[in-house]
């Protein structure tokens, strides 16, 4: 049946409207492919389209300027040529076993630039599935995560070499950790710590790592002319050095490559600085992928920090070891020679006493004004030589002395001889026995024993043993003693430390002044203070006060005073037979003073009374010195 006009009319008008809503969906569809590709073509990512065969429909231009490769020389083919060929098939096996509800992909893997440069990546695949649900046209966006994994791989390795550096005490094998980890971060066939011997002109390797260990052990004894190492020219001006290309100068380092054993074909070599000079290099070459670039650079610059700090730190402790013997030897030697001479003090030292007891009694018959200030002199004098010979035997290691068993043996072959002499020029029975007696007293090292002392009621026996001491100083003395358990120590030892103490206290408080003794329990043990208003001390001579012969004023200051006199004394051992009795016998001793601020230079003079002080214009007398020992109950 012919259709009518009418009805042909109505069909031509609906396919106008057909026609009209079809060009306006190409028109939306082509502006939306065009705004498609417009958006893909400012995204920063690389991203790459293909169609169901797998070639190439579209990239956008980060794609270029990441991988090198145009649109125009891809487009339609399969750009296999940007994927590393170990790796051709990595994708398609990924896709095979995706399960067929899943339609996206990700994975970090390895691509190519144009130029042949590998590039760490993360791969973000959208697949199209077909009405079968099998893969067809895919969009690939690509992340280059080359420079993010450098970095973390340089963050890792610094916190290790970090990490281990106190556990490798050893120069040598710390550097070959360091270099082992540096040939492993930039992918290196070797890494070096170069160091320049300044006397000789010549580089060392102090270590070095290599993939053969035969090579690494030549490199280990090889020495080089400073100018037969590209090392000589980053010494010289101070500048890291990159080469990438080492064939152009072959010829050049020949030598160098037969020495070490294999040829370098590029190098990175940055110098190791200390604070004043540079002391070697840190170098790494053949790198086995691609060139060395300015992340390398920075990656050795901060490695090379550690590195110098390392290496001039085991200088410094080589010195210092080497320094601490010398002391040590000088020191053993120090001891040696004060103990032999403490030793060969006793013996004339004893016959001096014995000299001037007899001398005393040849002129008592004398008037005592033509002898007894002469006398007390010579007495007073050889009291302080026999303080000092005793402060130093306590001082010194105790060791046994072979003069007095000589001398005892001398003494039992010659008995009767000896008696028989001496009862004839004296008439003096039984002095063998007086002169074995003497011998024991000048040889012998008296036993200690341990005794429990109630050290309040000592303190208090030994303050009324000194009292006639002193009589002649204008010194308060306030003491405060409370009593408790008792404190388990030798007594000849704690009393040389409290007289000791107390004498200390009065020989630097000029007349006037007072002087505070305190025992006291303090938690698990007992407090002996001796606090003193007297001059005080200078800071410098508080760091030192302990180390023996150590005098608070120029030595040639003192004089030879009566004991307990203001500024008497001068010999300076006395803290450190303290201090030695505190190690032997399990006591603590502290010293804290603060120096009179009339007198605040070392050299400064006390006019020796507060009064006479106070007469002068000036700030107020307020030296003051504490030294406290604790003992610890048994």
């Amino acid at each position: 049946m012919t259709p009518t006009y009418e009805e042909l009319k109505l069909r031509i008008e609906a396919l106008e409207k057909l026609t009209s809503r079809t060009k306006e969906a190409f028109q939306i569809t082509r502006t939306a492919r065009r705004n498609y590709k417009r958006f893909l073509r400012f995204l920063p990512y690389p991203i790459l389209v293909r169609d169901p065969e797998g070639f190439i429909t579209y990239l956008n231009p980060a794609f270029t300027d990441t991988f090198g490769w145009t649109l125009k020389e891809l487009k339609g083919k399969k750009g296999d040529r940007y994927v590393p060929e170990s790796l051709s098939d990595e994708l398609k096996n990924r896709i095979k076993h995706l399960p067929i509800k899943k339609n996206t992909l990700q994975f970090y893997t390895k691509r190519l630039t144009k130029e042949g440069k590998i590039l760490d990546v993360l791969l973000r695949v959208g697949i199209e599935r077909s009405q079968s649900s099998n893969p067809g046209g895919m969009i690939i966006v690509i992340r280059d995560v080359t420079m993010e994994k450098r970095f973390n791989r340089n963050r890792e390795t610094m916190t290790r070499i970090s990490q281990m550096l106190p556990q490798y005490p050893d120069l040598r094998k710390l550097l070959f950790f360091i270099n082992t980890e540096i040939k492993g971060l930039l992918e290196t066939e070797s890494a070096n710590t170069i160091l320049l011997d300044e006397s000789q002109k010549e580089f060392y390797f102090l270590s070095a790592a290599h993939d053969d260990p035969a090579t690494r052990e030549r490199i280990d004894k090889t020495r080089f002319p400073v100018d037969e190492l590209l090392s000589g020219q980053v010494v010289k001006t101070g500048k890291p050095l990159i080469v990438n290309n080492l064939s152009e100068r072959q010829d050049q380092y020949e030598s160098r490559d037969r020495k070490i054993g294999y040829k370098v074909k590029n190098v990175l070599l940055v110098p190791l600085r200390t604070k004043d000079r540079i002391i070697g290099i840190l170098a790494a070459d053949n790198k086995k992928t691609g060139d060395f670039d300015e992340t390398d650079l920075e990656t050795m610059n901060t490695i090379a920090a550690t590195v110098a700090l390392s290496i001039e730190n085991a200088r410094v402790s080589r010195e210092l070891r080497k320094a601490y013997e010398e002391v040590k030897g000088l020191n053993s030697a120090k001891d040696k020679m004060i103990s032999h001479l403490s030793h060969e003090l006793k013996t004339p030292v004893a016959v001096l006493l014995s000299s001037f007891k007899i001398l005393s009694k040849k002129v008592s018959e004398l008037p005592e004004a033509t002898w007894q200030p002469t006398m007390e002199r010579i007495k007073r004098n050889l009291d302080r030589i026999i303080g000092i010979e005793s402060e130093v035997y306590d001082i010194v290691e105790k060791k046994e002395i072979p003069h007095g068993r000589l001398f005892s043996l001398i003494l039992e072959q010659c008995q009767d001889e000896f008696e028989s002499l001496i009862a004839e020029e004296i008439g003096e029975k039984g002095v063998i026995t007086k002169i074995r007696e003497k011998i024991s007293k000048i040889f012998n090292t008296p036993d200690l024993v341990f005794e429990d002392i109630s050290l309040s009621r000592f303190v208090e026996k030994r303050i009324d043993a000194i009292k006639p001491d002193i009589a002649h100083r204008n010194v308060q003395i306030i003491s405060r003693l409370k009593s408790s358990s008792p404190i388990r120590i030798p007594a000849d030892p704690l009393m040389k430390t409290v007289d000791g103490l107390i004498r200390n206290a009065i020989e630097n408080t000029p007349d006037g002044g007072k002087i505070e003794i305190l025992v006291n329990q303090k938690g698990k043990g007992m407090q002996f203070i001796v606090k003193d208003h007297g001059i005080g001390l200078t800071e410098e001579a508080q760091k030192r006060i302990f180390q023996g012969f150590f005098s608070n004023r120029d030595i040639m200051s003192y004089s030879s005073k009566r004991p307990y006199d203001f500024h008497a004394g001068g010999k300076g051992a006395d803290l450190l037979r303290m201090k030695i009795f505190s190690e032997r016998f399990n006591f603590k001793i502290s010293l804290s003073s603060k120096r009179c601020q009339r007198i605040p230079e070392k050299d400064d003079a006390c006019p020796g009374s507060i009064e006479a002080c106070q007469k002068i214009p000036g700030p107020e007398c307020d030296g003051m010195t504490i030294v406290t020992c604790f003992f610890s109950f048994p």
